[in-house]
């Protein structure tokens, strides 16, 4: 919903965009109105910026408020769903792993002769295995295997997989520290 001082807000920057369209600059007097608009243009950015901050600075306020008083309480709840998980995932490789024992000593009976491979089968499909999904009443729980990645040396990644830090490397040549690849230079503005 517009409001009305927004509306007038909008209706003054439309003017002065047409104005900066019409502007050119082919003399001195031309080039004193253009540094006057400019300057006006400022005090109008200035009373758009506050005028916006006077209304979003109490929501961010409040926002920060607001995830201040939960930070504790989510740090807490994440702790304790870790804590669920990580016994709920040992439970199952620990089960896995005794799986893994009983299919092995009945591979060891099949080959030794001791064993048919008909009740081999019936015996390693009888064996208990944790489910991947497990369903209760109130929801479900789901073991899965991701992709993950990890650096092992860092010395041999390629190139191209390096990030400049920009922000460091800027502030290191303006200081007027020689960085190889790098140079400072000026450019003019308005």
């Amino acid at each position: 919903m517009e409001t009305k001082e927004l509306t007038v807000l909008k209706t003054q920057v439309s003017k002065l965009e047409n104005r900066a369209n019409e502007l050119t600059i082919t003399s001195l007097e031309e080039n004193a109105i253009a540094i006057e608009f400019k300057a006006k243009l400022r005090d109008m950015g200035k009373t758009i910026k506050e005028r916006k901050e006077e209304i979003t600075k109490p929501l961010n306020e409040a926002l920060k408020s607001a995830r201040n008083l939960f930070a504790p309480i989510e740090e807490r709840f994440e702790t304790v769903d870790k804590i669920v998980g990580q016994k709920l995932l040992a439970y199952k490789q620990k089960i896995d792993a005794e799986v893994r024992e009983k299919e092995i000593k009945i591979a060891d009976r099949v080959e030794r002769g001791t064993l048919k491979i008909e009740t081999a089968e019936r015996k390693i499909e009888d064996i208990q295995r944790t489910e991947k999904t497990v369903k209760t009443d109130y929801g479900q729980v789901q073991f899965r295997k991701i992709q993950k990645m990890r650096i092992v040396d860092e010395n041999l990644i390629p190139k191209k997989y390096w990030i400049i830090n920009e922000v460091l490397l800027r502030k290191d040549v303006l200081a007027g520290i020689v960085v190889p690849g790098a140079q400072k230079y000026e450019e003019e503005i308005v």
